[in-house]
């Protein structure tokens, strides 16, 4: 089976793999995580590429918990001041990205405050941290899959303990979510097997909890099939690139909070003639892909999302002929 495939159809495995790590034995780290942040004055989230995206829920969830939240790229930080009272929360796959490792070298020379969750515990970002989470799950192959909704779960886990919301009915509706995803995934795979314009550029548009994968969607679509991708909030969207949207327009509307204007929105979008992807739990409106609320908050609504996301990726780059994962011109990247 194709690598990328493979680490698509292994998620819920690995997610469940997470969860039980983290409301089991290391329960504790977790609780020390949401004591730290809880007791910080200002809270900096940063990363890079994917993993970056998969911090988006994090800062969703947290922006609404506390109330000084910045979501900066790394690279962005590297040339900005230091303020007093921060504390840093770096996701990183490897620990070992140039910006990550030489980022988290700063910080610990400067005796900052820093939180690590990784898949790397032995990495250069995990040495320099205060605190480190490790993700248990396993290592993708090139690109970043199982670390992408890993992470993005240990965030909003971390979240939940702030809130006192990480409770066992929290975590009953989270492998029933799991659950979902390892039941329909072949299923899902043959629903967009049967999608007919896939290898062609698209749009991926979301709002709020669903804005990193968006993201994250263009960035799969463009490292799987080579195409060109964007994204956008679709409230940005429908005030000026919406010109673009006639028969030719490709898009992928992930809805994680369907409401009275979300359908508003999908029926202007469809009326303008454009090919829509709809990815979207309890939506009050036709969908493709059709997810359970789960009952779940919205920025956990993420992790079956991604499933169909990242199967549009993986399709794209199969009805072009194309090995998803097979790099023309990087060796390897770390995230």
């Amino acid at each position: 089976m194709n690598t990328f495939l493979q680490d698509i159809m292994d998620q819920p495995t690995a997610l469940e793999l997470v969860l039980t790590d983290l409301t089991g034995k290391n329960r504790p780290i977790l609780e020390q995580a949401s004591n730290l942040i809880k007791n910080a004055p200002r809270i900096v989230l940063t990363s890079m590429g994917s993993a970056y995206f998969s911090l988006f829920p994090m800062a969703y969830a947290l922006s609404r918990l506390h109330p000084n939240v910045h979501l900066i790229e790394t690279s962005e930080l590297m040339g900005m001041p230091f303020f007093p009272g921060s504390l840093y929360i770096i996701f990183s796959r490897s620990g070992e990205s140039g910006e990550i490792a030489e980022f988290s070298s700063l910080l610990n020379q400067r005796a900052e405050k820093l939180i690590a969750v990784t898949m790397t515990p032995t990495s250069t970002l995990a040495r320099n941290a205060s605190l480190v989470i490790h993700d248990v799950a396993s290592y993708d192959g090139f690109i970043c899959t199982k670390a992408f909704t890993s992470l993005a779960l240990i965030g909003s886990l971390i979240c939940s303990a702030i809130e006192g919301t990480l409770t066992p009915e929290l975590e009953d509706h989270l492998r029933y979510s799991f659950t979902w995803m390892e039941d329909n995934k072949q299923a899902l795979l043959a629903d967009v097997s049967n999608l007919d314009w896939l290898g062609a550029s698209a749009t991926f548009l979301s709002r709020g909890a669903g804005l990193g994968l968006a993201m994250t969607g263009a960035l799969w679509l463009e490292e799987a099939a080579r195409v060109r991708a964007s994204f956008m909030g679709i409230d940005n969207f429908l005030h000026g690139p919406v010109e673009q949207v006639d028969e030719r327009f490709h898009g992928v509307w992930i809805d994680l909070q369907p409401d009275e204007l979300s359908s508003s929105q999908y029926r202007s979008m469809c009326s303008k003639q454009g090919h829509l992807i709809t990815i979207a739990p309890g939506a009050g409106y036709s969908t493709q892909f059709h997810l359970p609320h789960f009952d779940l908050p919205p920025a956990y609504r993420l992790l079956p999302a991604a499933l169909p996301v990242q199967l549009l990726a993986y399709q794209s780059a199969a009805n072009l002929g194309l090995q998803a994962g097979e790099m023309r011109y990087l060796d390897w990247v770390v995230k």
